[in-house]
């Protein structure tokens, strides 16, 4: 009882950020996304039910050769910086950084609850000190959801990884981005349903919003424009299992309402519907596991992706507005030998190419200096044609302590987009890193 009032009063002072690592290959929750060595075991702490409480401290050093577009003082890369000339013809963007930080240090609480019903029941609540809205170093929510499971239904309700980032088919990489963004990744408010008609299949359904990684428009990024819509977000995804391999697909649908009146004060009805489609693999054998991902995305600014939409269209007499996604493609692959448990070399590749739009896009609205005063084009990356990225890396386990080491090359390709949407007169730029990532497991 004494430990246990001890947390109780640590959380009520601190508001801690929880992380676990439940190690179960049908259960996208309680995978292994922390690397936690086999042989580590964390011990519930003693309640009137089971609590465990676990995560890890992670202290990551990183050194870039050129400025970068990320978050949390560049801890998530997304691709360099654009070239930006001086008078001299001088790119001010080709200079390096160096940073460590250990802000991504996580903890989270596992709770097994009694039985409902029929059904049993477990919950997470999981918090981090990466921050929000690049204000690093305080708590942020991650995780907050509960299950109730039957012998073939399970329901999840909360804040969970959106379906479109699958566990399981995920990249391994040591840095924080996850192959962003040549990957689906948010974690959003969801009620997710899953069936298991046979034990080699899961057909998932899920609703969910926006929170941590909301939609771009008129007003910025904003969760307004997919309430606005009423519709929530809707997902269908089958998943299927052989041995210790996974397979399976998904596809999403999203609507937005980028405005409810027009700028001359009407009222509009204007909305935006957009689909993602992914397909993916996971193949684990006993020296290697190799995942791969191919997605599909039309507006994909929420999860985190290059793209967007832009108006097509304006009905000069009322201002109604008609508009139009820039769809992109991306695939990746993430391969880790695992013949070795204490050292296991790996690597990610991925690619993510802007396909343009359907319908005609409208530039934005620019001044003689050139600074935009109406955005026509929404989302991110818009004037970015290609994101190529390798990365190589090496991580060595000792118990629950791991060192490793990833060198991470990026090349975005900027110009200019036209009325089709297309990324013309491109110029690429290159940004390596080498990341060095000390984790501590508890």
């Amino acid at each position: 009882m004494k430990r246990t009032s001890r947390l109780v009063s640590l959380l009520a002072t601190a508001f801690f950020a929880i992380s676990s690592n439940p190690n179960h290959l049908r259960d996208p929750y309680d995978a292994n996304e922390y690397r936690l060595p086999e042989s580590h075991d964390t011990h519930p702490i003693e309640a009137g039910f089971p609590i465990k409480y676990s995560g890890y401290i992670k202290l990551g050093s990183f050194w870039d050769t050129r400025q970068v577009v990320g978050v949390q003082e560049d801890q998530v890369l997304f691709y360099p910086e654009k070239q930006v000339l001086d008078a001299n013809c001088q790119d001010i963007n080709a200079r390096g950084q160096f940073n460590m930080s250990p802000i991504q240090t996580r903890m989270r609480l596992d709770i097994k609850g009694p039985a409902i019903k029929h059904a049993t029941s477990r919950a997470v609540i999981e918090y981090d000190f990466f921050g929000h809205l690049n204000i690093s170093n305080i708590i942020r929510m991650r995780h907050a959801y509960f299950i109730l499971e039957w012998s073939k239904v399970q329901m999840l309700a909360g804040q969970a990884y959106h379906p479109l980032y699958v566990l399981g088919a995920d990249p391994r990489t040591l840095s924080f981005n996850t192959g962003l963004p040549m990957d689906t990744f948010a974690r959003s408010p969801q009620f997710r349903l899953t069936y298991t008609p046979d034990p080699h299949i899961d057909l998932i359904f899920c609703a969910s919003t926006e929170l941590d990684t909301p939609s771009d428009g008129p007003i910025g990024f904003s969760t307004t424009y997919i309430r606005d819509a009423v519709v929530p977000r809707i997902d269908f995804q089958i998943k299927t299992y052989f041995n210790h391999h996974i397979i399976g697909a998904g596809i999403d649908y999203k609507r937005i309402r980028p405005r409810l009146k027009t700028d001359t004060g009407l009222k509009t009805r204007e909305t935006l519907n957009t689909a993602i489609a992914i397909a993916y693999s996971a193949l684990n054998w006993e020296s290697v596991s190799t995942r791969t991902k191919l997605i599909f995305a039309q507006n994909p600014t929420d999860m985190t992706m290059i793209g967007g939409y832009a108006v097509s269209s304006i009905d000069q007499d009322c201002d109604q507005q008609i508009y139009t996604s820039l769809n992109v493609i991306a695939v990746w692959n993430d391969t880790q030998i695992t013949k070795s448990k204490a050292i296991m070399p790996g690597w990610f590749i991925g690619f993510v190419k802007s396909l343009g739009a359907r319908d005609t896009v409208l530039p934005n609205v620019v001044d003689a200096a050139g600074n935009v005063t109406q955005r026509r084009i929404f989302g991110i990356g818009t004037d970015i044609d290609y994101v190529f990225r390798f990365s190589p890396r090496l991580e060595w386990k000792v118990h629950n302590f791991l060192l490793g080491v990833e060198l991470e090359y990026t090349r975005a390709a900027y110009g200019t987009i036209d009325s089709t949407g297309d990324v013309i007169n491109t110029t690429p730029v290159g940004n390596t890193r080498l990341l060095v990532a000390l984790y501590y497991y508890f």
